[in-house]
């Protein structure tokens, strides 16, 4: 897999989950003030794998660039900031969107927001650096690369990971 979309978000974060793996949620409901609003909620979901999300410091346009395995130690010094987290795929098919879009639940996403990833557990590898302009969110690069793992990653996020700096 070697993919790149753009992605305009409202929000201040991006969230990756299978639709399969999420079929509990009832349409129409507002996932993210019921499950998803609290740092501490955010992070059980994390650790647990069903739906995933960093903080991007900003809303903005971000270009993603998806990838399979890990990113050599070039990218990493390319992209210094990064974060890992983990995902249960199900279904063949992972969704991304703004953190924004929880609010009311909705899995029938735009093709482009669609990746296909075989079913099983998944390590993901998010690394990115400060666009040029200095500003979060202008035009930011963002490297996502997804490992097949035996189980689900063990993750101590206790919070919200953050793909940004304060500098």
């Amino acid at each position: 897999m070697s993919n790149t979309v753009r992605l305009e978000i409202d929000g201040m974060g991006i969230v990756f989950f299978s639709a399969k793996t999420m079929e509990y949620v009832e349409p129409g409901t507002d996932f993210f003030a019921n499950e998803f609003d609290a740092p501490q909620q955010i992070a059980a979901h994390i650790r647990k794998g069903d739906i995933t999300a960093f903080c991007t410091g900003s809303g903005g346009t971000f270009d993603l660039h998806f990838f399979t395995g890990y990113p050599a130690p070039d990218i990493m010094e390319q992209f210094p900031i990064s974060i890992r987290l983990g995902l249960d795929v199900r279904g063949g098919t992972v969704q991304f969107c703004d953190l924004f879009w929880l609010m009311k639940w909705n899995t029938d996403f735009p093709p482009e927001q669609v990746i296909s990833l075989e079913d099983g557990f998944y390590e993901i590898t998010v690394c990115t650096r400060m666009p040029e302009s200095g500003y979060w969110g202008d035009n930011q690069t963002i490297y996502i690369y997804f490992a097949k793992v035996d189980k689900m990653p063990e993750l101590t996020w206790t919070g919200v990971p953050y793909l940004f700096t304060e500098e």
